[in-house]
């Protein structure tokens, strides 16, 4: 999946812990900009 579908399937909820594992900030940004940051497992963590 392209990083605008993940951005729209899921909520922020379920992606602050996430990204707060691999060292992303999270205050003050946007979903989409979340997810283009994301590693590649944290993606498949994500969808798993």
């Amino acid at each position: 999946m392209d990083p605008e579908e993940l951005a729209k399937k899921y909520c922020m909820r379920e992606l602050k812990p996430i990204a707060k594992k691999y060292g992303i900030g999270t205050r003050c940004v946007k979903k989409i900009d979340i997810v283009k940051q994301l590693p590649p497992e944290a993606l498949a963590e994500l969808e798993g």
